[in-house]
């Protein structure tokens, strides 16, 4: 058969199907790309419902642990009568440990930080070895522009204390030193509550919570003059948008590491000490403050 002066049969067929093509491609796209929108508001949900998750029980007896065998081993003369626990990043905490000194019979609130680091050997290069660590040292305010600068959110830190550079007096808490620009920070950026253990058991505290000075909490109102600092990113740090905050930094990574380490062991327990420094034993100097309860 010949289709001379015809349209052969295979572009007439083309030329047929061609609307139909068309319109199936783009309805494949549309749905790869509802999808893929579907998948991203999932993704970013689980990501808002872990930020603000409270820190594991395990996580917080570890924490507990190492603070008090470090206040225990460098202190001895101190005896531990509580501690509360401020999550900053799932890595990074503030510890304020109630404390008896067992020679002047006063008491006061010890403040430490607790850093979770990935632990590793060098081997003409630095090889993680799976463990983790805490590092539990004496909270300074040069301590923890270091740590925050590690962690991601120092810039954030800086935004407020630019809001009300000297730190002027507020009714409801008293005076504002470095430290409460942390726990701003930690209120602004809605943070998971800080931690209370007394007796045996953990308990969350009120949002705001000042080891410091637990009679006077940070208040909404008292935040409200710093609420520019989070305006960029609606209230949501940096280091949670950009997925870093749950990675815990390396051993290999800190120059200088001070402080005194301890293995993270299962079911919320601590395996021993590592060595890879260690902090002579020195006084609280200004992180401690007099409570007079202990409390």
């Amino acid at each position: 058969m010949s289709f001379r002066g015809a349209v052969p049969p295979l572009l007439l067929i083309l030329a047929a199907t061609a609307g139909n093509l068309g319109c199936d491609t783009e309805a494949r796209r549309q749905k790869r790309a509802e999808e893929a929108r579907a998948r991203q508001a999932w993704e970013d949900a689980q990501r808002r419902e872990a930020e603000t998750a409270p820190p594991t029980p395990e996580v917080l007896e570890q924490v507990r642990t190492a603070a008090g065998d470090f206040i225990g081993e460098h202190h001895p003369e101190l005896l531990v009568e509580g501690q509360t626990l401020t999550p900053l990043t799932p890595n990074l905490f503030l510890v304020g440990v109630s404390v008896k000194d067992l020679l002047k019979g006063n008491t006061y609130v010890a403040q430490l930080t607790a850093e979770r680091l990935r632990d590793g050997e060098w081997d003409g290069e630095f090889k993680e070895n799976g463990r983790l660590l805490w590092v539990i040292d004496y909270a300074s305010e040069a301590r923890m522009k270091e740590l925050a600068l590690r962690h991601g959110f120092q810039g954030e830190v800086e935004r407020i204390r630019y809001e009300d550079p000297e730190r002027r007096h507020l009714a409801s808490w008293g005076h504002r030193t470095w430290l409460d620009d942390y726990l701003l920070w930690h209120l602004l950026f809605h943070r998971p509550v800080s931690y209370g253990w007394r007796g045996g058991a953990f308990s969350p505290l009120a949002p705001g919570f000042r080891a410091s000075d637990p009679g006077r909490p940070v208040t909404e109102q008292d935040a409200a003059r710093f609420r520019g600092a989070a305006a960029p990113t609606g209230g949501r740090s940096m280091v949670f948008l950009g997925g870093s905050a749950w990675r815990p930094p390396t051993v290999g990574s800190v120059q200088g590491l001070p402080g005194q380490a301890f293995v993270a062991g299962p079911r919320g327990s601590i395996s021993g000490k590592a060595p890879i420094g260690a902090v002579g034993r020195g006084g609280f100097g200004h992180a401690g403050h007099v409570s007079g309860t202990g409390g």
